[in-house]
């Protein structure tokens, strides 16, 4: 393992923050983009929801790529179109233009996850890989939170569509470093005669399906909070800089929960329990949030929620690692994601719309309700989860 693989796992990791700063800085710019193009609640949501239509749509491709072409290649050229098309937003004149440049960089995000998170495996030695993917979480946290606070102040400065072009700008910079550091680094591929039988077994997999749904609450808690609690807050009257500083404390307090996550779930002994009971207290947290009003109730279980999120995730990928053949990682990951994003993409949807017809808390209720839901999946594949789990992971 070379000896810089530290150097090179930090770039990977801050190229996941610079991809979450271009998915979320979305949140704090729906204010300005509902009086500047003239659109209504429920259109905000669809335009919440074009991102993740455009990563759940090519989620699968990405990984099928990944196999084809190799994760390094994979990563770095959806890397290089989150960019382009966050250029693109920021040039966007019409809610038409900014729905497709938002769902086209939603797409251009797919091809960067899972091939990224593959990639990881070839720099870092095996015992750090689980570490490694705490702290690729752990960067998206910091990468959300800024932007989401950062991008927030560069929105009432610069405006919304500057904001777009800067993240954009700033991604292609990191783009153009990784290509060049990398040269070295090994593109992991699938043999061209087995990817067909490979993704047949990936996509009927029980196992990754069933996990994928259990471990749904982070991604709709993920998903709501990230992009709807600035624009929830400011219903509430807290003013936009508020807003924009509490649902950034959600993701930037991520960052501890993918370090504990990092560190912890390598070692314990219970990773099914724990797994389970952190997607459970995060559904619960979310039925909590339509109940509570005041600032200092709400920044508590934001932070409960922020590092419960982000620890759900860290234990799902490494969950679905332990499935994984070496040169299917990158499928599987995406085939997780894939299934996790068809609900993300509808969550943004039920939320708005119940509040419409509705009230918020009846909104918050259901999406901790549909969340406890998919808990009950574990079930059926309890015994078989159990052994993989405390099997040996497969890494040739």
């Amino acid at each position: 393992m070379n000896n810089n693989y530290k150097a090179r796992a930090s770039l990977v990791h801050t190229s996941r923050a610079m991809y979450a700063v271009n998915w979320m800085d979305i949140a704090p710019a729906l204010a300005y983009i509902k009086q500047s193009l003239y659109v209504s609640t429920v259109e905000l949501g669809e335009l919440v929801t074009a991102f993740y239509a455009g990563l759940f749509l090519f989620q699968l491709v990405g990984g099928y790529l990944s196999s084809l072409i190799g994760d390094k290649t994979t990563s770095l050229i959806g890397l290089f179109f989150v960019g382009i098309f966050a250029i693109t937003s920021g040039i966007s004149v019409t809610f038409s233009e900014l729905l497709i440049s938002r769902f086209l960089a939603g797409l251009s995000a797919a091809l960067f996850f899972s091939p990224a998170l593959s990639l990881i495996a070839s720099i870092v030695p095996k015992d750090k890989y689980t570490f490694h993917i705490g702290l690729y979480n752990a960067a998206a946290g910091i990468g959300s939170g800024t932007g989401i606070l950062g991008w927030s102040i560069l929105d009432i400065y610069i405006g919304y569509r500057n904001s777009f072009l800067t993240a954009g700008i700033v991604t292609l910079i990191l783009f153009f470093i990784l290509q060049f550091l990398f040269r070295n680094i090994p593109n992991v591929k699938t043999h061209r005669n087995d990817i067909f039988r490979s993704l047949k077994n990936v996509i009927s997999s029980k196992l990754i399906i069933f996990t994928a749904l259990i471990g749904s609450a982070s991604m709709i808690s993920y998903t709501i909070i990230g992009q709807l609690l600035v624009y929830y807050l400011e219903f509430l009257r807290f003013s936009s800089f508020t807003s924009g500083l509490i649902s950034s404390l959600f993701l930037l307090i991520g960052f501890a929960g993918g370090i504990i996550a990092g560190y912890h779930y390598s070692l314990t002994e219970h990773r099914l329990a724990v797994f389970i009971s952190s997607n459970a207290m995060v559904s619960i947290l979310l039925i909590v949030m339509g109940f509570i009003f005041n600032i200092i109730s709400i920044v508590i279980v934001i932070i409960l929620m922020g590092v419960l999120t982000m620890y759900g995730f860290s234990a799902i990928y490494a969950i679905i690692r332990h499935f994984a053949r070496r040169d299917l990682v990158s499928l599987s990951l995406s085939y997780t994601n894939t299934i996790q994003l068809i609900i993300a993409a509808i969550v943004p949807l039920i939320f708005t719309y119940v509040y419409e017809l509705l009230n918020y808390r009846i909104s918050w209720i259901l999406m901790g309700l549909i969340s406890l839901a998919f808990i009950l999946f574990i079930i059926p594949i309890h015994k078989e989860i159990n052994t993989k789990l405390y099997g040996n992971i497969e890494t040739e």
